[in-house]
């Protein structure tokens, strides 16, 4: 294939004006062998009979007139620019050096190796050689490998100089010339192949659902509209559709259309597909999070969740089996009521958000996302609306409470008159949560704002929020403890976490709440049966998991009853802190350690072998004195803190407490308390100055990347550790008084 018929003339010919000035030109007939082949080993070996390459000796030069060695005159070529295979510009031939021509065993003293020029060949192409980029260097001249979407900084063409290099420069290598910057459209952006495919795919997958979009034209007809944005929520159900979806702009962009389309604005079908769709993206905390802060995400789910009400939910209508006339009633056609019943089935088939046992509501599907955006996307006037959903909720439990001890039960059976007694638990939790990181400060509050707060909590404390969460957290034990409620446990138990919380920061350092808990007939025998209930469901089922006869899962549950019970303890420690009167309340309280809780003794235990309130803390106490545990030596280090506190100024608590206690004397019972006491002390002590370090560093970094416009954003650091000072103040007074009762009480 590389056979040539013939040269072209214009190559080999030798010009006229060549021969002048040339001594003895040898002649041959024949055509003349291009140069550049001439430097070969081969040439000499046949040149030479004993086999070995001639080299003439330098003591005896070669005669010019010695016909077996011709001398080689540089006959210049045609300047032509014809590529071809003969003369000099042959293209395939690779730059050799000269420093290389040894080890290859060329010899670099050989006439052979004499370019046309009179020079050596590889000193004529040592130009060639270090003008010569590798693909490495034109890959990064060009920036064939980097993107125009990769978030790291471009690196630079030339290195900074090694010290041991510096001030030396390599023969054979180029100095880096600087990246030119070219005007837009002048080159052409050359990306991987990953992200081509990548954005490839996107763009496809854009056009494929462009349709959905351009059938959420506003100017469209309304059906035409509620149909594409039933389709959007229903692809994005499935799981490979989702994925996709987070890979592009889709959730983003479905957002504005589905704004632009309506949805939010007042009709029914459209906003409650807008909060499903909601709650949808609220499964990926990325997601959500890039969403609320690019749209008005927060601020329209607060006022549609403002609009709401128990009689106007489409989707708690449709759960309870509501008939045509209360369809009607609130506002909802035959039509919109068929296209709701597709959109509840899809919620509760497809969608996997919630359990079988959850009745689904818009109000759900709201709170269900607002409780999974960040804490400081909320303000002070979207409390309102979260507090008028939550007392329209939490204000049932009362009577349903009251309905259970009588007789009935907790939960009516569904049916369309059921519907205005049945509360949502998980939409109550789902509140309750937004509410406590209110009321720790992890809303966006302005200083001005605070004293606003601070009147909301106290209407909220004269219209009985006291008295309902306390009956929120008594139907919370009736569900624990009724077997024919065993589905609703699981939301129930996180329900009366969220209760416990808010009422701990209620009344913490509050005389005024915690009076308001304690005037309730029933909340210190509430608080009571948490703890000891708390308390024996976690022995039996550490005991079960020591023996191996259940799984992981039970291990977690008895860390979830240990939660309850320290919030329990928590709550009782805040009144008896705050008030005097909740330390008699406490010692009066009856309660049989191993109640079962049956239906007569939700508002008091009437179990025949009832003890004081007292005598059960100690039994708790006791048992977490014995353990090693390290979370037994925390618990039982609160409870020394908290008798302290219920023996100071109350004399017949010390005699209850002192006799309870374990021990040979009072003083050992004393010290044994005293000794306790002050281990808290110290671990309390360590973490919260490890935890006020932690909230200083993260107001260091939000200080150096302000990313709200507001300067008088009141952080809830300031407060967190004035708390955590008073706490340290009243566990160093309990120790004090420990000391001085313990010298007082002799042998």
């Amino acid at each position: 294939m590389l056979a040539r018929s013939r040269t072209e003339t214009s190559v080999i010919s030798i010009s006229s004006s060549s021969e002048q000035g040339s001594g003895n030109i040898a002649t041959s007939s024949g055509h003349a062998t291009p140069y550049k082949l001439r430097g070969f080993r081969s040439d000499s070996l046949l040149a030479s009979p004993s086999g070995r390459p001639s080299t003439p000796s330098p003591s005896k030069p070669v005669p010019q007139d010695d016909i077996s060695s011709p001398p080689i005159r540089p006959t210049p070529l045609v300047n032509t620019n014809v590529r071809t295979y003969a003369g000099k510009s042959r293209s395939f031939l690779v730059a050799l050096p000269q420093s290389q021509a040894g080890s290859l065993g060329l010899d670099t003293h050989a006439q052979g190796l004499i370019d046309d020029s009179g020079t050596m060949y590889g000193e004529s192409q040592e130009d060639d050689f270090e003008m010569r980029e590798s693909y490495t260097e034109l890959r990064e001249r060009w920036g064939v490998d980097a993107s125009e979407d990769d978030p790291r900084p471009a690196s630079p063409v030339a290195g900074s100089p090694s010290p041991k290099s510096k001030g030396k420069k390599k023969k054979g290598l180029r100095e880096e010339a600087p990246v030119k910057v070219f005007a837009y459209g002048m080159t052409n952006d050359l990306k991987s192949i990953t992200e081509l495919r990548s954005k490839g795919e996107s763009r496809r997958f854009l056009d494929e659902v462009g349709y959905l979009f351009e059938g959420l034209d506003a100017k469209g007809a309304l059906g035409v509209r509620r149909g594409s944005a039933l389709e959007i929520v229903t692809k994005l159900c499935d799981t490979e559709f989702a994925r996709r979806a987070k890979t592009t702009d889709f959730l983003g962009r479905a957002w504005e259309v589905l704004r632009e389309a309506g949805a939010g604005d007042g009709d029914k079908v459209l906003d409650t597909i807008l909060a499903f769709y909601a709650a949808l993206v609220a499964r990926d905390s990325t997601d959500l999070l890039d969403l609320a802060s690019k749209s008005d995400f927060t601020l329209t789910l607060h006022r549609m969740l403002a609009s709401l009400e128990r009689s106007s939910d489409p989707l708690w209508l449709v759960s309870m089996n509501a008939d045509s006339t209360d369809l009607r009633s609130a506002g909802i056609t035959k039509a919109e009521a068929t296209l709701l019943s597709n959109l509840h089935r899809l919620v509760r088939k497809k969608s996997g958000l919630f359990e079988d046992c959850d009745i689904i509501s818009s109000r759900l599907l709201i709170s269900q996302a607002l409780v999974a955006v960040s804490p400081s996307a909320h303000k002070l006037p979207q409390l309102n609306a979260l507090l008028h959903s939550l007392m329209s909720e939490i204000s049932i439990l009362p009577s349903r409470v009251s309905a259970y001890i009588s007789g009935l039960s907790l939960f009516p059976p569904p049916g369309p008159l059921s519907r205005a007694n049945t509360p949502s638990l998980l939409h109550l939790d789902n509140c309750l949560r937004l509410l406590d990181s209110c009321l720790l400060g992890s809303w966006s509050i302005s200083g001005e704002e605070v004293d606003q707060l601070s009147a909301r909590l106290e209407d909220l404390r004269y219209q009985g929020f006291a008295k309902e969460l306390m009956s929120l957290c008594v139907g919370c034990v009736i569900i624990q403890a009724e077997r024919e409620l065993e589905d609703h446990r699981a939301v129930a138990a996180k329900c009366m976490e969220s209760a416990l919380r808010v009422l701990i920061n209620l009344t913490h350092d509050d005389p005024e709440w915690c009076q308001a808990i304690i005037d309730e007939d029933s909340s210190m025998t509430t608080i009571m049966q948490i703890v000891v209930m708390a308390h024996r469901q976690r022995r039996l089922l550490e005991k079960q998991v020591h023996a191996d006869e259940v799984d992981g899962d039970e291990a977690d549950a008895a860390a979830r009853w240990l939660d309850r019970m320290c919030l329990a303890l928590g709550l009782l420690t805040n009144l008896v802190q705050a008030l005097q009167d909740a330390k008699a309340v406490t010692a009066e309280t009856l309660i049989d350690f191993d109640c079962p809780g049956k239906r007569g003794c939700i508002a008091g235990c009437r179990c025949p072998s009832r003890t004081s309130a007292l005598t059960c803390l100690v039994q708790v106490y006791l048992e977490h004195a014995s353990s090693s545990s390290e979370l037994d030596v925390v618990v039982r280090g609160h409870m020394a803190i908290l008798f302290g506190l219920l023996m100071e100024h109350a004399p017949d608590n010390q005699q209850v407490l002192l006799e309870a206690l374990s021990g040979i004397s009072h003083r050992e019972k004393i010290g044994t308390l005293l000794q306790h006491a002050q281990d808290f002390t110290v671990f309390y002590v360590a973490l919260t100055r490890k935890m006020a370090q932690t909230r200083n560093r993260s107001q260091a970094d939000e200080d150096e990347h302000p990313e709200a416009d507001e300067d008088d954003i009141a952080h809830p650091s300031a407060a967190a550790v004035l708390r955590d000072s008073k706490g340290e103040a009243v566990a160093k007074g309990v120790i004090a008084f420990l000391k001085k009762l313990r010298d007082r009480s002799g042998q």
